[in-house]
This record gives structure tokens, sequence and C-alpha cells, in this order.
């Protein structure tokens, strides 16, 4: 089968809060220490959210959560989304495709930043409407021309992107629920309570906005990084690309150890494979 290469370098964009319903599977949110008690965790973490348990069972002494391992519960072929409009957009843009979403295989977007073309492998198994949600952002333009707005260099290691504002405030007009991790906090009709995991290096992750949705910021960890497993995993940096990312971080935030970068970073455009 060929591979069609489109281009986006024009467009406009999107901004507020997501919501998603898998087939056969709805989430929810519940209250979780926010971004504030997590050193220097990405802007916006003001909730976590997990999914939604069959039983109060609540186990406080749970082990790790181990990212890099594949969902517990596997999806089907496809799934339907929903999209809820939330908010006013950054840059104004259509909904997502809703319907028979696929929730299987991968697809690779290249962020063309001025120190380098970064190749991010997105995969559909962990999160299917988050992953539907950015690359119908990255079609239509969202992310062409916008600058990453924060840069964390102590205690986690992201570099956080995704509004087209440059505020670290703005996003698509809709918001997604946490999908992978968060949605494996509870298993077995258990809740784990207290839960941690590492972020590795090269993982991209959704910020979280008030209510535990998603929408469109998104950050990339440059080193592991200790986080709740509340920031929907959407993919991973191609490992050869990471020096990109190393430079940046090497020029560190503007002051101290989190803030604007001290060398704009701007998203030239995006090329999308399928």
């Amino acid at each position: 089968m060929g591979r069609a290469t489109a281009r986006i370098l024009g467009g406009t964009g999107l901004c507020a809060s997501i919501s998603v319903v898998l087939a056969g599977c709805s989430l929810a949110t519940e209250s979780a220490p926010s971004a504030a008690l997590v050193a220097d965790a990405p802007v916006g973490a003001e909730a976590a959210t997990v999914a939604s348990a069959p039983a109060s069972v609540m186990v406080t002494n749970a082990p790790p959560l181990d990212v890099t391992l594949p969902r517990a519960d596997p999806m089907p072929p496809a799934v339907s989304c929903e999209y809820p409009r939330s908010g006013n957009p950054a840059r104004p843009v259509s909904l997502p495709p809703a319907r028979d979403v696929p929730a299987e295989g991968a697809a690779t977007v290249r962020l063309e930043l001025r120190r380098g073309m970064v190749p991010i492998s997105l995969d559909r198994s962990l999160s299917p409407c988050t992953v539907n949600s950015f690359i119908s952002l990255a079609e239509q333009g969202f992310y062409t021309s916008s600058v990453c707005h924060r840069i964390t260099t102590r205690g986690v290691y992201t570099l956080q992107c995704g509004d087209p504002s440059g505020t670290g405030t703005g996003g698509p007009g809709y918001g997604t629920p946490a999908e992978f991790p968060a949605d494996q906090v509870t298993l077995d009709g258990e809740r784990r309570s207290g839960t941690q995991t590492t972020y590795p290096r090269g993982t991209v992750a959704m910020e979280t906005m008030s209510g535990g949705n998603s929408g469109s910021r998104f950050f990339v960890v440059f080193d592991d990084s200790p986080l709740p497993p509340t920031y929907t995993i959407i993919g991973t940096v191609d490992a050869d690309a990471m020096w990109v990312l190393d430079a940046i971080a090497e020029a560190g935030p503007i002051s101290g150890h989190s803030g604007a970068p001290s060398r704009p970073v701007q998203i030239i455009g995006v090329e999308l494979d399928r």
C-alpha cells in the first residue's frame, strides 16, 4: 500500500475542551492532586482524569504504572468519539471526525522546527480519540507557525507546545477526556490511589486542562520524568531526532528552571504520513 504525504503549512486552528466516548467505555473525572504538588508539572494539569470504577475499593499502595507496556484492555479496531465544544478556539477549526476512528496501528507526523525535523510516531492503540484529534488539528494547520510556550528543566523535563496564542492557555474550542494511561489506573474493580509513573524520554503527551480534559497543547519529554498518570500519551519521538530536543533543553528557559525557552522554538509546519 503506497504512502501519501501531506505537507501542512497553512490553515487555521482550534481551542478548548474535548469529550471522548470509546465504544462501550465511558470516562469520568475525579479530584486528584493538582500540578502544584508535582514540581514543575506541565501547566494546565488542574485535575487528574481516571476511568470510572465499578467498585469503590481503593488500593493505596499500588505499584508504579509502567506506561511503556501496552494497555491492559486492548481496543477494538475502531471506536466512536465525542468532541463537545468548550471555550473559544485559539484558531477556528472544524471538529475531528467522530465515527469509525481507527484504534490500531500508528501514524507518523513530523514537526518542522527551526532547529530540525522531529518525527513522532502516534500510537492509535493507546489513545485513539486523542490521536485522531491531534491529526485533525495538524491537517487544519492549527499548529503551523505556533511557538512552544514553556520548557521545564528541573523535577520534570518537558517542552510544551500546541497553543497558537503562545500563552499556554489556548486550545481548539473542544476537549478530550483522558485516555491512556489514566484509564489504566482502575483495573479489576479496584481504584488505585496515588499511583505513580515515569514518563520516559521521548514521550509525547497532552497537557491537561480544567476538568481533566486535553485540548491541543502537548509536551515532549526530553529526560525521564516522574508524573502522575493523568497526561494522555499519544506517541514517541524518533530516537534519532532527540538531539533537536536536547539542543533546546541545553539552552533552557529565559530564567530559572521553568518558563519560555531562552531561544524561541517555533513549529514552522507539520508533515503527515498516511
